[in-house]
């Protein structure tokens, strides 16, 4: 096993039950976008996964074909290089790819010093400069950074994390008009966008429904007293409810058809902090997909990680359950797969409404995601 590295966390990470390290509150606008880097990267021609018959320029850095030593040159002639690298960490399984790129040192391996930091709201912390990297949900940071949050999306961490769940002796099979939906958050918020996408797919619209948003303490309740008629949480949460018997699920992007290949969370990385250090930027990310696919590789590694996070106080509950929600979701995403995941919820969002319709959906495509290749 590898050493691990130092650790400073600035608070106690013991939060397993929050969606990616994002609050589940409105937007909020921050720093300008990064200039483009175009001595290290070059453009390529993808075609957009939600129609075929557009193309988006895409902002592709190539490091791939470098050697090791090529690569540690460039490395070592950036600021970050000569400074410790904060990786924001609020605790919950969704971020699991960072905890383990920690401790079992894909950092390391990529000549990076890093910590991890207790960051409650990634985002926040990523447009204030307290971190320089963290995980979240599309469903939530699509919209921050059309606001004005100045993050950069480099890789997809995982499928799943979001159900609609109903009472297990409820009439309703799957969403029926006419419904009160409720959901953990703010209107705008991850869950209420993502139900937003749920309705939608099966062909209703938000008008056809009522909404009522809940802390996530009192959202079962709020179920259970019938003041909803469905739920709309992270998985974390449901599908212990549904052990329980509390619950029983009608839609899943971890395992419906219509959602099931597609990223959930996604690594952001400050825009300012990549166009300083886009090697870094590139190791950053590569130590985080090797650390997705070492999760991916074998239950034996998820059971070590989800002892590894018990152990060290980075979620609360049981090893038994961790290992089960590792299990349920997928690791190792392809490039290709994060790509296509982002401009369907580009294209979603800004048919519904979430994300500006005026805006030209395309050019907010090549402005998010920053291709690298590994």
């Amino acid at each position: 096993m590898k050493k691990i590295l130092a650790l400073a966390l600035t608070g106690a990470l013991t939060l397993s039950i929050v969606a990616c390290g994002t609050a589940v509150s409105g937007n909020t606008a921050a720093e300008n976008t990064a200039a483009e880097n175009t001595a290290t990267t070059q453009s390529e021609s993808n075609e957009s996964t939600a129609d075929a018959g557009k193309t988006t320029e895409v902002e592709v850095a190539d490091y791939s074909t470098l050697s090791a030593d090529e690569l540690d040159k460039l490395y070592s002639e950036e600021a970050a290089s000569k400074t410790t690298i904060h990786i924001g960490y609020s605790g919950g399984l969704c971020q699991v790819a960072l905890p383990v790129a920690q401790h079992y040192g894909f950092f390391e391996d990529e000549g990076l010093t890093t910590e991890l930091t207790s960051s409650e709201d990634s985002r926040d912390a990523l447009a204030a400069g307290k971190i320089d990297t963290a995980a979240g949900m599309i469903a939530q940071w699509l919209t921050s950074v059309q606001n004005g949050v100045d993050i950069k999306f480099t890789l997809g961490l995982h499928t799943g994390c979001a159900a609609a769940v109903v009472l297990p002796d409820s009439e309703y099979q799957g969403f029926e008009k006419g419904m009160k939906i409720g959901f953990v958050g703010a209107f705008g918020g991850v869950y209420h966008n993502i139900a937003n996408r749920f309705v939608a797919h099966d062909g209703f619209t938000e008008e056809d429904f009522t909404w009522l948003g809940f802390d996530d303490s009192a959202v079962l309740l709020a179920l259970q007293d019938g003041e909803v008629d469905a739920i709309v949480v992270s998985e974390q949460l449901s599908k212990n409810w549904e052990k329980e018997g509390k619950v029983r699920q009608i839609r899943s992007l971890t395992t419906d058809d219509d959602f099931k290949d597609e990223a959930c969370c996604v690594l952001g990385i400050s825009g300012k902090f990549l166009e300083a250090n886009p090697v870094a930027s590139y190791k950053i990310s590569r130590a985080v997909y090797n650390a997705s696919n070492w999760l991916a590789e074998s239950e034996a590694n998820r059971a070590d990680a989800a002892k590894m996070l018990i152990e060290n106080g980075y979620i609360s509950g049981t090893e038994e359950y961790a290992l089960e929600l590792l299990n349920y979701y997928k690791f190792g995403l392809t490039p290709e797969v994060t790509e296509k995941s982002l401009y369907d919820s580009v294209d979603e969002y800004t048919k519904l409404g979430v994300l500006d319709k005026n805006a030209d959906a395309e050019a907010f495509k090549k402005k998010i995601y920053y291709a690298y290749k590994f």
